[in-house]
C-alpha cells in the first residue's frame, strides 16, 4: 500500500465515511410496504475514455460528464484519491474551504464556482490525495430545518441561513412533495449559497407505488446514513424515514455499531444527531397522528437505547410541520419542521422559525431559534392550498396571487 493510500484511509477515519451496506451484511427493509433499502452511491469511478480514476471519501460519483467525474460532497471537509491525468467537478463545498494536495501532481488547477470545484492536474502514474480543508472550524454556525419540499421554499431556507451567518445547513428531510421537486432541488442546491447536508424523508423515498424516488435521493442529494466531524463536534445523520427491520440491519446499523461513546471519541466533546422522524411523537396524545414518529415494534427504544449510551443529548427532528423543543427522557427534541412556513399564511401570523446551532471552542453545541421571515411569494409548494383547507379564512386574493407569482417562476 503506498504511503498515498494510507492518509487517504487516515483522512477517511477523520471525516467519518457514510457505513455502507456490504455484500456481508444484512441490508435493512423499509416497511410499509416492504423494500430494501436504496443501495448507496458508488463513490470510486473511472472515466471510460481517459481512465483516470478517483475514489472519495465524504464525497460520492454522481455521472461521467464528458471530459470530467462530477462529484457532490456530503461533509464539510471531503477527500478524493485521483491517479492519472484527472478532471473532477465536485459540488456542496463551502467557497471558503482551501484545497490540500499531498503527493506530487504537476499541472495542477482549481477554479471555484459557486460550490463547485473544477481540479484538473495528473499524478504522473502515482496517486494524490485532494482534500478541502475549512479555515473556521472550531468556531462557526450552522442552521437546521426540513420539510420545505424542492420548490422555492427550499430557496428561502437557504437564503435566510445566508442571512443568519450559517456556514451550512442541516436539511431535515422531505424535499419531495410535487412532481419536479427533485429536479428543481437539484438546480436550487447546485446554486445554493452555502452546502446543504440532507437527512433522508418519508417522502422522498416513494409516491404512492413508485419507489424509483429512493434512487433519485441517494444519486442527486446524497447518502441516507452519514457522520462527519468539524471542530469538536460529530455530526450523524440517521434514517428514520420509514420503519426498519431488522432494527439494527443496514447502514444505519452499522453506522451506529462503528460510533464509540462520546467519552471514548477522542477530540469529540458533542454529538449532533440528525434526522426526519422523531423517536417519540413528543407532542400530547390528543394532538398528535399516529404515524409521525418511529413508536411502535420496539424500534424506538431500540434506537433510544443505541444513541443514549453514547452520550448524544440533542437530537434534531422534521416530519412534523411545526417549531418547538421537548424532551424525550435524555434528549433535547428540537422539532424544525416548518420549511413551508404555511402557517405564516393561514394564521396571519410570524410562526415558523429556524433551528440554529452555534460551535465555539471547548463547547456544547448551543441552540437557538430565529424567525424564517419567509416572503409571501415564495410560499409555491402545492400543499399550501392543503393547509389552507384546515383553517377558516378567506384566501382566495391570496391564492391567485400566488399563482402568478409561483406561474411566472417556473416559466423563468
Amino acid at each position: 500500500m503506498t504511503g498515498s493510500r494510507r492518509a487517504f484511509l487516515g483522512y477517511t477515519l477523520l471525516t467519518g465515511m457514510t457505513v455502507l451496506a456490504g455484500a456481508a451484511g444484512l441490508r435493512g427493509i423499509r416497511f410499509p410496504p416492504l423494500q430494501f433499502e436504496p443501495e448507496g452511491s458508488p463513490r470510486v469511478a473511472r472515466h471510460s475514455v481517459l481512465s483516470f480514476t478517483a475514489q472519495g471519501s465524504g464525497a460520492y460519483f454522481q455521472r461521467e460528464d464528458e471530459e470530467q467525474l462530477v462529484w457532490r460532497a456530503y461533509v464539510p471537509e471531503p477527500v478524493l484519491l485521483a491517479s492519472g491525468g484527472f478532471a473532477l467537478r465536485v459540488g456542496n463545498i463551502h467557497p471558503e474551504a482551501q484545497l490540500s494536495v499531498e503527493d506530487k501532481v504537476t499541472g495542477l488547477s482549481e477554479t471555484t464556482e459557486g460550490l463547485f470545484r473544477h481540479v484538473t492536474g495528473s499524478t504522473d502514474g502515482g496517486e494524490a490525495i485532494l482534500r478541502w480543508v475549512l479555515p473556521h472550524r472550531d468556531s462557526y454556525r450552522f442552521t437546521a430545518i426540513g420539510d420545505t419540499g424542492g420548490d422555492r421554499e427550499l430557496a428561502w431556507a437557504l437564503e435566510r441561513s445566508r442571512q443568519l451567518g450559517a456556514h451550512f445547513l442541516l436539511h431535515l428531510g422531505d424535499l419531495y412533495y410535487q412532481p419536479g421537486d427533485y429536479d428543481s432541488a437539484v438546480t436550487i442546491l447546485d446554486g445554493a449559497p452555502l452546502p446543504v447536508y440532507t437527512a433522508v424523508g418519508n417522502h422522498d423515498l416513494h409516491r404512492g407505488l413508485d419507489w424509483s424516488l429512493a434512487d433519485r435521493f441517494v444519486t442527486g442529494i446524497g447518502p441516507t446514513n452519514s457522520t462527519f466531524q468539524l471542530g469538536g463536534i460529530q455530526f450523524i445523520n440517521l434514517d428514520t424515514a420509514l420503519d426498519t427491520v431488522p432494527w439494527s440491519g443496514g447502514e444505519r446499523g452499522r453506522l451506529l455499531r462503528a460510533l464509540p461513546t462520546l467519552e471514548g471519541n477522542p477530540g469529540i466533546r458533542d454529538y449532533v444527531v440528525f434526522a426526519h422522524r422523531p423517536i417519540n411523537d413528543p407532542r400530547p396524545e390528543t394532538e398528535r397522528p399516529s404515524d409521525h414518529s418511529i413508536e411502535g415494534l420496539g424500534e424506538d427504544n431500540w434506537l433510544y437505547t443505541e444513541l443514549a449510551r453514547r452520550g448524544v443529548r440533542n437530537v434534531l427532528n422534521g416530519h412534523i410541520h411545526g417549531n418547538f423543543e421537548a424532551q424525550d427522557r435524555q434528549f433535547n427534541v428540537w422539532i424544525s419542521g416548518e420549511g413551508l412556513a404555511h402557517l405564516d399564511i393561514v394564521q396571519g401570523r410570524q410562526v415558523a422559525r429556524i433551528l440554529v446551532g452555534d460551535v465555539n471552542p471547548g463547547l456544547a453545541v448551543d441552540y437557538h431559534w430565529e424567525a424564517l421571515s419567509m416572503p409571501f411569494e415564495f410560499h409555491c409548494n402545492s400543499r399550501l392550498r392543503n393547509d389552507m383547507a384546515k383553517y377558516t379564512g378567506h384566501f382566495e386574493q391570496q391564492l391567485e396571487r400566488l399563482e402568478q407569482i409561483c406561474g411566472k417562476a417556473k416559466e423563468t
